[in-house]
């Protein structure tokens, strides 16, 4: 089975409300687990990870690995922060749906990871002070000599 590589850069400031420290933060695998990303500034996380995929019936590309939750046809990622309670603070749902075929081919001709990029400068909660998490839109790109393009 293929594989691709994959970065996601979180640039942003985390829930209102968590109690959390820096191993409480991270992509969440199947099992709970949470990867902690390589901090780059005081807001900015990055995530180097790769995903096996396969091809659909209908030629699109299908995620599959520790990171991938959600059905086949609605594949997505979690970026999650866990209280030390070990509940879930705040978890964001990021799709992997807008990755086609052919950035797939692409990140793999050369050899270059796809990057998603997600900002979330103002972050949200409701007036009995819960996060606010729920569907983040991530546009994936190719990365060319440590930029991004289209």
């Amino acid at each position: 089975m293929d594989s691709v590589a994959l970065r996601f850069i979180y640039d942003g400031v985390g829930p209102v409300v968590w109690n959390g420290g820096p191993t409480d933060f991270g992509l969440q695998d199947k099992n709970d687990l949470l990867m902690q990303g390589k901090k780059i500034s005081d807001h900015e996380f990055v995530f180097d990870f790769q995903l096996q995929v396969k091809t659909g019936k209908e030629g699109q590309p299908i995620f599959l690995g520790d990171f991938c939750h959600g059905s086949p046809k609605d594949r997505f990622l979690y970026l999650s922060w866990r209280s030390l309670q070990g509940h879930y603070a705040q978890r964001f749902l990021l799709p992997l749906t807008n990755i086609t075929s052919a950035h797939v081919a692409l990140a793999q001709e050369s050899g270059v990871p796809l990057v998603g990029l997600l900002r979330d400068h103002q972050p949200k909660a409701t007036s009995t002070g819960v996060n606010i998490g729920g569907r983040r839109s991530v546009e994936w790109t190719l990365a060319v000599n440590e930029e991004v393009t289209k």
